[in-house]
């Protein structure tokens, strides 16, 4: 099997573990010394951390959980039978997006915010939950306090950390959870050169606090979206929306 792309800490990993989750067109590896995911891609999903692509179209019957898994210089020793070579395997390096003060005016934030509330519509998240099942009415509910809480915290500066582990594994398990809410924020925040950008030790140290709250996958996601490695596609719309705000299409996004 060849590998077609992968990013860097996918091509310099020397561990071991084993098969953790086989999908149909990704399979996660379990690295225990790391506690880190490592993912195999088919070859039509984009580049993501930790991940590599190969040329394939499915994963079908080929993988099995609780294989073993080693990582070698020239590929990957899955099982007893195959191998994932990746010595012609082209590096995926992202352009890391960088915000400045002027360009950070120039984006119509508060226009793209009302867009997206327009085409959201009650029921389609859980933050606008308005149906008569008290469970999705409670967890609706504490969403909404506690990113109200999370807002007022950033605003003004401090008790951050509390405001992001109270919200860390909250709704694990719905669309969208807290943690799915904590990684779009991220996703801004954390961009260079945003005014908030300082506060991203707060989030690491409340995962930290709160990382027992939640799944290990979700919290090896927030781990990469608060230091901006996050899927090609994203960087694409990052990129986008910094470098081309007054063509930029937030309702595009939106209908997709």
């Amino acid at each position: 099997m060849q590998a077609l792309t992968a990013d860097e800490a996918f091509l310099s990993e020397r561990g071991s573990g084993w098969i953790e989750q086989v999908f149909s067109r990704a399979v996660n590896l379990y690295l225990p010394a790391q506690q880190r995911l490592m993912t195999l891609l088919c070859e039509d999903y984009d580049n993501a951390p930790n991940s590599s692509r190969l040329a394939l179209t499915h994963f079908d019957g080929l993988f099995r959980p609780g294989e073993p898994v080693q990582f070698h210089p020239s590929g990957i020793l899955v099982g007893e039978d195959k191998w994932l070579d990746t010595t012609s395997c082209q590096r995926w390096q992202p352009t890391t997006p960088q915000l400045s003060g002027e360009r950070f005016r120039q984006i119509p934030w508060q226009q793209w915010c009302e867009v997206i509330h327009q085409q959201l519509q009650d029921n389609q998240t859980l933050f606008l939950w308005r149906g008569d099942n008290p469970f999705y009415q409670a967890i609706a509910l504490a969403l909404q306090q506690r990113r109200q809480t999370l807002f007022n915290a950033l605003l003004q500066g401090r008790e951050i950390t509390s405001a992001v582990a109270n919200m860390v594994g909250l709704g694990i398990g719905l669309t969208p959870s807290a943690d799915d809410y904590l990684v779009g924020l991220s996703t801004i925040l954390f961009i260079d050169g945003h005014p908030a950008q300082h506060y991203r030790n707060d989030f690491y140290s409340a995962l930290a606090v709160a990382r027992e709250n939640t799944t290990q996958l979700s919290a090896i996601t927030l781990e990469a979206a608060f230091s901006q490695r996050y899927r090609e596609s994203i960087f694409g719309f990052i990129n986008g929306m910094i470098n081309e705000p007054t063509r930029f299409s937030i309702q595009g996004y939106c209908q997709y």
